[in-house]
């Protein structure tokens, strides 16, 4: 309660329970809240933690029939103000904060956005290396064996499909399209041209694409890059070779390599080897088929590449700055220097639009140019998210729907770091890091209840403001001049009409009776 009304550390919440009524109330009165009494609650807090993570998820299907038909997972992360807890590393930072040691937190959500697992990692872990670890608990643990599994870009890899298929479980999935080969393929047929469909302001396109079509795209593109006017019929026997395929083949090495030599005579080993590597990679899903949706959102393709622009304008005129005072630099490694400090932070990501030309004798940076190649090749990827799905029962549109419930983790995700504090951790034992993550999200969950349930959706801010006017008066009256003849009086100060309401709300019929209020 003190998470979702004013987080304090808690050496401070000892303090603030001083100026609430909790220690007026029955069953709290003879507690000695000292501060290792809390240390010794989070101790105990973390033993039970996945009995009764379960325990809640169990009373949250009896109370509100939660849907986990949909299940939603997503990460962040949170970093120290220290460096001496054993799980913080260094890893990718979502607060910007890549100096800083960190730990990943990974929160499963039912559809309505309740939290109903949460995991702590090591800060170095990745995305993708989390998955099987949270399917699996799903199944075994929660016993949800029917669910659709809603997870965030990064989270894809040949292994998590196959966990995912391997529990039972359908998946929705957003992809890393800049990264993802087949998304490439399908970008570079310009699939948003036509046959798509609008909605929700956003162009939308489904593609279904066989593994085996791809390989052979691939396969393709890999050798046409060692020899551009290699004609089509060509590629027969390779097409034939990978049309074979079954999910149970093994293919072979020489195979290929003797195929892409009768291709190209004297090919590059590098270039047979990357073929026969792309095939390989797909091994035992030769015969799948990939749900592919494509979605364009125009008004924000052209914020992106306005922002683009307008940060290219600016690191030109700081770039032009430093070669224009080329002779005040005493040495090469000096404008080397000053160039890579254009580029710390985050604007290290607009480095690529840039080439730096040298001389060829002393290799001493003169000048720059744009890369013009890489700025129409970022184009195409404005504006762009795509997903891959196995419900195939579900129309394009619905699957864009359910993806876009993910939201429901992300603001979760904002409000552990600004509505419940979650920083700073003022911990650095691991126990104690992982209590204080869970006390948090349970926050959370306490947050998100009262938010649906009483509020109806609205914002939880506006009944906390309003209770927290309402304060506790301890007043002393003496009945003599002995001292000892004196008795301390709980009052809380009157209550206004919608501190009443919001007060009914929680079951308080009376906030003045503290001594029959029962937590």
């Amino acid at each position: 309660i003190n998470r979702c009304v004013d987080p304090l550390s808690k050496l401070g919440v000892t303090r603030w329970i001083e100026r609430t009524c909790y220690k007026e109330m029955q069953g709290y009165k003879d507690l000695d809240f000292d501060v290792t009494y809390f240390y010794r609650s989070m101790d105990h807090l973390l033993k039970v933690k996945d009995d009764l993570e379960l325990a809640i998820f169990e009373k949250l299907k009896d109370l509100f029939s939660i849907n986990v038909k949909l299940t939603f997972y997503d990460i962040t992360s949170s970093f120290f103000y220290t460096d001496n807890c054993e799980i913080g590393e260094n890893g990718y930072s979502r607060d910007n904060r890549p100096e800083r040691e960190q730990i990943v937190i990974g929160v499963v959500t039912s559809f309505e956005g309740y939290p109903i697992k949460h995991y702590v990692f090591e800060g170095n872990r990745k995305d993708e290396t989390t998955v099987k670890e949270v399917v699996k608990e799903l199944k075994s643990a929660y016993n949800i064996e029917d669910t659709t599994f809603v997870g965030d870009r990064g989270m894809i890899t040949k292994l998590n499909l196959a966990r995912l298929e391997g529990e039972g479980f359908e998946y929705i999935m957003g992809v890393k399209h800049r990264q993802d080969e087949i998304c490439n393929m399908l970008l570079s047929e310009q699939v948003l041209e036509e046959d798509y469909e609008i909605y929700k302001g956003l162009k939308i396109r489904e593609r279904k694409v066989k593994v085996k079509e791809f390989l052979i795209w691939k396969s393709k593109k890999i050798i046409k890059e060692q020899k551009a006017d290699v004609a089509d019929k060509q590629f027969a026997l390779l097409e034939k070779e990978i049309l074979s395929l079954s999910n149970k083949s093994e293919p072979q090495s020489r195979t290929y390599k003797n195929i892409a030599e009768r291709i190209i005579k004297g090919i590059d080993s590098k270039a047979c080897n990357k073929v026969f590597g792309g095939i390989k990679k797909y091994q035992g899903r030769y015969e799948d088929e990939l749900r592919y949706i494509i979605c364009l959102n125009e008004e924000r393709k052209s914020g992106s590449q306005n922002k683009r622009q307008d940060f290219i304008s600016k690191l030109s005129k700081e770039l032009d700055k430093v070669f224009s005072e080329n002779a005040r630099y005493k040495e090469d490694r000096d404008i080397d220097k000053a160039v890579n400090k254009i580029f710390e932070g985050y604007k290290v990501k607009f480095k690529k639009f840039f080439t730096v030309a040298r001389d060829t004798k002393s290799k001493k940076a003169t000048g720059y140019s744009l890369n013009q190649e890489k700025i129409e090749q970022e184009k195409k990827f404005d504006g762009i998210f795509v997903l891959l799905s196995s419900r195939y029962d579900l129309k394009a549109c619905e699957v864009v729907d359910s993806y876009k419930n993910l939201k429901e983790v992300e603001m979760l995700f904002d409000d552990l770091k600004n509505f419940v504090d979650i920083r700073p951790i003022r911990h650095w034992l691991q126990v104690r890091v992982r209590a204080h993550v869970f006390i948090c999200i349970l926050a959370l969950l306490f947050k998100r209840i009262f938010e649906i349930h009483y509020m109806k959706g609205k914002c939880i801010m506006e009944p906390l403001e309003e209770l927290s006017k309402s304060k506790l008066i301890k007043y002393k009256v003496k009945f003599s001049k002995r001292e000892d003849r004196s008795q301390t009086f709980p009052k809380v100060t009157n209550t206004t009409p919608m501190q009443k309401k919001y007060f009914n709300m929680i079951g308080i019929r009376n906030p003045m009776s503290l001594e029959k209020f029962i937590w």
